[in-house]
This record gives C-alpha cells, structure tokens and sequence, in this order.
C-alpha cells in the first residue's frame, strides 16, 4: 500500500517549486486554484493546479506516479507591451524541470526527484495554448501551460 501522505507531498512539492520559480523569481503573483484569491487589483498572475497524482502498483511496493501540473496565466492587455502574455508563458514553462518532492510536513526529507515526461507521441511535452481575450469586455488575455510527470518508484 503506498504511503498516504504522498499526494500531500506531491502538491506541497509542487507549489513550493512553482512559489519559487515564478513568483519569487519573476515577481509574478501566483495563486493555487480552491485558493481565494482577490484578482480587482492584480490584473496579471498564474494560478497553478495539479492534476492527480494517478498510481499505480506495478509490483510489491514498486509504483508508478503520474501528475500533471496546469498553469493558467493572465495578463492585462497592454498597448506598448503586446509581448506581456507570451513573455509570461515563457516564464512558467522555464520552470517546468525536475521537481524535487519533500515530506513536507512530516521530516522535510527528500521523498523523489520527479522529471518532467518529454515524448512527442504521447504529447508528453511542455505545452502552451494561448486563450486570447476571453471577455471582450475585460482587457486581459489568458494562456495555459501543461506538463506531465512520472516516475516509479518503491514506496
């Protein structure tokens, strides 16, 4: 049975390194989705959200993790800067590397390093979708970037 605090430490792994990588790092302001967030007077951020983790026993004790991190972004529309939004998605697709998983909570000590999944049959990549103008009555344009992650481990 794997541990029960692992999806815990997936998602505070996973924040922390998001937290560091885009929002310290580029002073982007950053929000986790279920997060209230107050957005009136912050017109550009990125909300980040995982999707699972999904596992699987492949043996005894030997299982295969697999998430996928989704970051939406949003810009104010800007006429001297129409790069805002693209520049934005550069850097959070920057930060879709190896992310280190602590036991965050429990002894802090390094649980996994995960990688990225980078195979273009699968549309294992880091991917980009840029929304446009989503209200044409709100100046603000949205993107979203993908990644997956994977790896099997013994638990």
């Amino acid at each position: 049975m794997i541990q029960e605090e692992v999806p815990r430490w997936i998602f505070a792994s996973v924040s922390k390194h998001f937290d560091t990588n885009v929002r310290v790092a580029k002073s982007l302001s950053m929000y986790i989705e279920g997060q209230h967030r107050e957005t009136r007077n912050t017109e550009d951020f990125f909300e980040l959200r995982l999707d699972g983790p999904v596992l699987t026993e492949l043996s005894r004790n030997y299982w295969r993790i697999y998430f996928e991190v989704n970051v939406l972004i949003q810009a104010a529309m800007n006429e001297s800067d129409f790069h805002k939004i693209h520049r934005y998605a550069g850097y959070v697709a920057s930060a879709f590397t190896m992310i280190s998983v602590y036991k965050y909570g429990d002894d802090d000590s390094l649980f996994a390093c995960i990688p990225l999944l980078q195979d273009d049959r699968d549309r294992q990549r880091i991917q980009i979708f840029h929304l446009g103008q989503i209200n044409k009555d709100i100046k603000v344009q949205q993107a979203v970037v993908e990644g997956h992650y994977q790896i099997d481990k013994h638990v």
